[in-house]
């Protein structure tokens, strides 16, 4: 059985998505893969093959795009914090908290030169603030920290046909999903949740 190229994939993904610096970019997004492959912890949710690079390239297209319509210049700057972005937002919601230490570690060695702030930088600005109301109207404090997790599981959605919050008790799993759907409301839309008894 052959072993897919990742580095020629991840270029002609990119190109296809409509990035310049397509080859650049694509290598240093599967080093990225490979070095968390042999320094994170091995977790069994854990997936660094073609299909978690693929979701990556894909919403990373996405982003490109919603970025054309709103700026005409897209430079090489810009298009490196896409793929980071769009790499946050598949990667960071699955790491254990001492893996996302280690991964933002090493996105920094391979992507240098890159402002916190940009990457940072809210996708999702009328749900941030349908979410900030509900925690209002639910009578909970604010705490970017829960907000960004929210985020997570907003993007955690969107990819996947259906998504599980594990955790130890009282660390606010069902908040999440609460404040979510309420923020959904505000917005006019609708969460399907299904919640399962584990016993």
């Amino acid at each position: 059985m052959s072993v897919p190229d990742l580095f020629q994939i991840a270029e002609v993904i990119l190109y296809s998505e409509g990035f310049r610096y397509a080859k650049e970019l694509g290598k240093k997004l599967v080093n990225v893969f490979l070095l968390c492959r042999q320094i994170l912890s091995p977790q069994q949710h854990y997936d660094w093959g073609l299909r978690a690079l693929k979701t990556i390239l894909t919403v990373g297209g996405q982003i490109l795009q919603n970025e054309k319509k709103q700026n005409s210049k897209i430079d090489q700057y810009t298009e490196a914090r896409i793929v980071v972005q769009a790499m946050n937002i598949n990667t960071l919601s699955k790491l254990t908290y001492s893996d996302s230490v280690r991964f933002n570690g090493l996105r920094e060695d391979v992507f240098p030169g890159l402002k916190k702030e940009d990457l940072e930088k809210s996708l999702y600005e009328d749900l941030e603030r349908a979410i900030k109301e509900a925690l209002v109207d639910m009578k909970l404090d604010y705490m970017p920290s829960q907000v960004r997790k929210i985020l997570q599981y907003y993007e955690a959605c969107n990819q996947r046909m259906g998504v599980g919050i594990v955790g130890p008790g009282g660390c606010g799993k069902s908040t999440l999903w609460k404040v979510l759907r309420e923020a959904f409301k505000k917005l006019k839309r609708r969460l399907v949740v299904h919640t399962i008894n584990p016993k």
